[in-house]
């Protein structure tokens, strides 16, 4: 079987609190730094804040030298890092462009190269998104559902920490400066999106006969990446266009986990979740995920 890398994999499991790990971290700030927010020294003055969800509006409360520290050492373990890795940018950047993929910088500002797209900080995430592309099947990303990818820059409307529209995967601000488990869980679920986009009318309409006896018995894995498990089960509970890219998200993540769960449920359920499952498995051209 195919391996995602382990941020990936470690999406089965639980999200590990660091509270009583990491000096000074509680509950709250743990959730509020999941949640992207951070803590920065500025102006001689400490502050708790950051984007609302990815939006391009930001809110800054006073904050003292614990929690930045608490901070520091929370990012060290869950924070996406900020490292340099030119390597695994060229690698990424030619990885896409082969396949006629455009790779955009939505904090452009924020590059010193001319053509606004390397960012020295961004090491990590050019190296994990390649690794995921990778693990993924060859036309996952040569398809015309997915032209683009955007790291960075904010959302419309309502502040995102990602999306897909017109065949773009956006991983917002919100995204690329929060957990790295947030940013995996993300990816796979806009890139979950574009798997949506690529099924025909006539697997629709079989996905959501199927859907509506896996609703009706409340019968679908939560996954918690960027809100609670709980709350991720009725999202897709309420809507079908985000069950699909959340199955998707969870068979490339997860496929052992998923497997034994849909052993889990009576007759009718369990062949309502084998019959979507065959059509994931047959749209990743028969590969299935540990």
């Amino acid at each position: 079987m195919p391996c995602m890398p382990a941020e990936v994999r470690d999406l089965a499991n639980p999200w590990r609190s660091l509270v009583g790990s990491v000096p000074g971290l509680t509950a709250e700030l743990e959730n509020e730094f999941r949640f992207g927010q951070k803590v920065i020294f500025f102006n001689g003055l400490y502050r708790l804040g950051g984007n609302i969800k990815g939006g391009s509006s930001s809110i800054w409360s006073p904050s003292n030298v614990p929690a930045y520290q608490a901070y520091c050492g929370w990012k060290d373990v869950d924070g996406i890092p900020a490292e340099e890795n030119p390597a695994a940018f060229d690698e990424l950047l030619t990885f896409l462009r082969s396949r006629g993929v455009k790779l955009v910088n939505g904090n452009y500002y924020a590059c010193e190269q001319d053509d606004h797209l390397y960012c020295k900080d961004w090491g990590y995430l050019y190296a994990i998104t390649l690794s995921v592309l990778r693990a993924l099947p060859e036309q996952h990303a040569e398809r015309a559902e997915f032209r683009t990818l955007q790291l960075g820059g904010w959302g419309p409307d309502c502040a995102k920490g990602s999306a897909y529209d017109d065949a773009t995967v956006n991983m917002y601000e919100f995204a690329v400066e929060g957990a790295r488990r947030t940013y995996v869980g993300l990816l796979l679920h806009e890139l979950g999106h574009a798997q949506e986009a690529a099924f025909d009318g006539p697997q629709h309409a079989v996905l959501y006969e199927h859907y509506k006896t896996i609703v009706a018995h409340k019968a679908v894995l939560g996954v918690e990446y960027l809100l609670d498990a709980e709350t991720r089960r009725i999202y897709q509970l309420r809507v079908f266009e985000e069950f699909l890219p959340e199955v998707y998200m969870i068979y490339a993540s997860q496929g052992e986990r998923l497997r034994r769960y849909m052993a889990e449920h009576p007759p009718a359920v369990r062949a309502a979740w084998q019959a979507i499952y065959e059509i994931y498995r047959k749209a990743f051209d028969g590969i299935e995920y540990a």
